[in-house]
């Protein structure tokens, strides 16, 4: 499971936006939103790199959240 910070991300439409997005990349995904602390955490067998790559085409960049 990966975890990114997404500042761009300021309603829903940007979450539906960058969900979409994901789930074009990879069907198997989950996708789990926090629209209130703009965080996206993503489970997948892409790597971190691909799904900033992702992120970043969707015109959402993110950041990886370290814990």
């Amino acid at each position: 499971m990966y975890a990114f910070t997404v500042k761009t991300m300021t309603c829903g439409g940007c979450a539906n936006a960058i969900t979409r997005a994901i789930y074009a990349a990879d069907q198997l995904a989950l996708v789990r939103v926090q629209l209130d602390s703009k965080r996206v955490e993503v489970d997948t067998n892409f790597s971190q790199t691909e799904l900033l790559k992702v992120f970043d085409e969707a015109g959402y960049p993110a950041e990886p959240v370290t814990e």
